[in-house]
């Protein structure tokens, strides 16, 4: 008995020695996925693009934005010369704060009658980064203003009261830092991935190991012709599921619908589509359904990883920002929540949606040549 045991395992191992697709899945993307939550749990927010509207130009207001950049979470990037710039930067969500230094400040700060005061602006669309970097910014100028107007000299001296400041936050898109209007279309992107991706991947497999492929290659139908037919019902299903959710996440958990309507279906289409090419890349590389799921099960958790939801971008290794490209919900969530949250348009959204379309593409022509070696 325990001969027939060991000759099982021994015949387990040579089986999955042979898959090699299987054991890079199974030994590189759990590491992966270690290295991205290990790092996420350690660093927390950094970094977060930070923007300073300097319209005192005084010594103490370039100590201002020295502390805000000298604290780990804001990097100062942006110095915008008006308000206007101001709302771009923070609209695009190229700076994730912004800090307005009001005309007058150093002469205000040292004058016992005055009472000056700073304007920080955050974006609530992301309640967790936005909540973090404002607590940050408002730590930062407290402190700084303290040693500051405790002892200009920079001489030690024991902390006294903080000076009297007005810190005015504005909090643009989610005033309330609301976490559920972060959250919920982060998982309608999720699920829609997921039931796309699903039908998608089982489409080529289900014929092939059901035996019917074969009747399908001897049929006067072209691989972009079988391809076509198997994404198309994909595409339709994932549409139907993302409609029926979106209303309920508006109407019943009332996540605002600030964008357009259209401009949002136009790009889930593409971002539909650029799933189903990946489905269907699946399915002409799997060869049964069973194996087309478990790929589909480790590809959602790599990409939950790559997204953004959990790990900032930011946050990313250099290799797994680079990867993080490729993958086509980084890209939607971007869209989704700029649309829903903010409002955006495709002056802003272009670039994630030219991603998009070119993964679509390019992942499809991928698919058409695997799909080629069933027809030869």
């Amino acid at each position: 008995m325990l001969t027939r045991i060991w000759h099982t395992i021994i015949k387990e191992f040579i089986q999955f020695s042979r898959d090699r697709i299987l054991l890079a899945f199974l030994f590189t993307f759990p590491v992966m996925q270690l290295m991205l939550v290990a790092q996420a749990t350690g660093s927390g927010v950094v970094n977060m693009p930070t923007a300073v509207l300097d319209q005192d130009n005084s010594r103490a207001s370039r100590g201002l934005a020295q502390a805000l950049d000298n604290t780990e979470e804001l990097s100062l990037y942006y110095f915008p010369a008006n308000a206007d710039e101001v709302k771009r930067l923070v609209d695009a969500g190229q700076a994730m704060l912004a800090v307005v230094i009001p005309p007058g400040f150093e002469r205000d700060l040292f004058d016992p009658s005055a009472s000056p005061d700073i304007q920080i602006v955050t974006d609530g669309s992301n309640s967790v980064a936005g909540n973090v970097g404002l607590r940050t910014a408002e730590g930062a100028i407290r402190s700084y203003l303290h040693r500051l107007l405790v002892n200009p000299s920079g001489a030690s001296a024991s902390l006294g009261p903080v000076p009297s400041l007005e810190v005015r936050p504005v909090i643009r898109f989610n005033p309330s830092l609301d976490q559920r209007r972060y959250v919920i279309p982060a998982q309608l992107a999720f699920i829609v991935y997921q039931v796309t991706l699903v039908v998608a991947a089982l489409g080529l497999a289900r014929e092939r190991e059901l035996g019917t492929l074969e009747q399908l290659i001897v049929t006067p139908l072209r691989r972009f012709e079988l391809l076509t037919g198997k994404a198309i019902p994909s595409a339709i299903i994932g549409l139907i599921n993302f409609a029926g959710m979106l209303l309920i996440v508006v109407g019943v958990y009332r996540v605002p619908m600030a964008g357009s309507w259209e401009l949002l279906f136009l790009l889930t289409t593409l971002f539909i589509s650029a799933e189903v090419s990946w489905g269907m890349m699946i399915s002409a590389i799997s060869r049964t359904q069973q194996q087309a799921v478990l790929f589909v099960f480790l590809m959602a958790i790599t990409e939950v990883m790559l997204s953004g939801y959990l790990v900032p971008i930011e946050n990313m290794p250099i290799g797994l920002k680079v990867v993080s490209i490729f993958s086509p919900i980084r890209h939607y969530l971007i869209i989704l929540r700029a649309i829903m949250l903010k409002g955006a348009d495709l002056t802003t959204l272009w670039p994630e949606a030219l991603a998009l379309a070119g993964l679509a593409m390019g992942v499809a022509y991928v698919s058409l040549r695997n799909v080629a070696r069933d027809f030869e």
